[in-house]
């Protein structure tokens, strides 16, 4: 039988410029009549059509549904699957990091209003933190240009944006990202670049930054003559997660940092 581009419209559903496409692509072949121009479709196109959509449902692009269309051997085309098949298995592992993170930003704001200006001693687990700025600058230093991009790349599974304080006694503090040690490894982040921060005990509180620049010490002080208060001692880099950035509603600026400052075992 012969078709008209309208009976394939219908019959898939689709625009007459999506089906110009296809064939601009070299997908299907249509029939061109040289006289008035118009395309006429037989059964082979019609198969190829129903290739062509199985296939995009797989989540191959169209470019990559040409070449297995054009394929000489059922073990090109397996390879070609099996290609496509690990590809979305790394996908689809991504993801259920990035639905996990998801979770565990949602756990971390949980009840975090009520914990402003209080303080408690946590346990955190250990991180990799990725410097990008220091004191919101350029890079420190541009040897960390692939750590950098690496985090960039991965912020959906990162930690939230952090301030790390070499010394939580000193103004100097770097800009960036975390990750924890295991998803780092996981996702074979660079073997240099980042500052490992080791897991322990921390004195931690929330505090609301407000509209003030920067991540300066004042904004710590709390933290820091708590932890004397209750005869604890530094152990070392304090450090805040950016839980979030808003606006109310009469425009005030908030910045909602949870710092974390590491004590030393009693």
């Amino acid at each position: 039988m012969r078709y008209t581009q309208k009976d394939l419209c219908q019959a898939f559903d689709i625009k007459r410029d999506t089906l110009r496409h296809y064939e601009r692509l070299g997908i299907i072949r249509p029939q061109i009549d040289a006289k008035n121009g118009y395309r006429y479709y037989d059964d082979w196109q019609i198969n190829l059509l129903w290739e062509c959509k199985r296939y995009q449902a797989m989540g191959f692009s169209l470019a990559q549904v040409y070449d297995i269309l054009h394929r000489s051997s059922l073990d090109e085309v397996e390879h070609s699957v099996e290609t496509r098949l690990n590809q979305m298995e790394r996908e689809l592992a991504y993801k259920a990091m990035a639905l996990k993170c998801m979770r565990e930003y949602r756990e971390m704001l949980c009840g975090m209003e009520a914990r402003l200006g209080r303080y408690e001693v946590r346990t955190f687990p250990a991180f990799r933190f990725v410097p990008r700025r220091k004191v919101h600058d350029l890079l420190f230093d541009e040897r960390l240009s692939e750590a950098g991009s690496f985090a960039n790349k991965n912020q959906a599974v990162c930690l939230p944006p952090m301030a790390y304080f070499p010394n939580a006694h000193e103004e100097r503090y770097f800009w960036g990202f975390a990750m924890t040690v295991e998803r780092y490894e996981r996702l074979d982040g660079p073997a240099s670049g980042f500052i490992e921060l080791p897991s322990g005990r921390a004195l931690s509180t929330c505090v609301d930054a407000g509209e003030r620049w920067g991540f300066g010490q004042q904004l710590f002080e709390g933290l820091l003559n708590e932890a004397e208060r209750l005869g604890g001692h530094p152990a070392g880099p304090l450090y805040g997660l950016l839980l979030s950035r808003t606006y109310d509603t009469s425009g005030s600026y908030h910045r909602y940092v949870e710092a974390y400052l590491p004590l030393a075992d009693q």
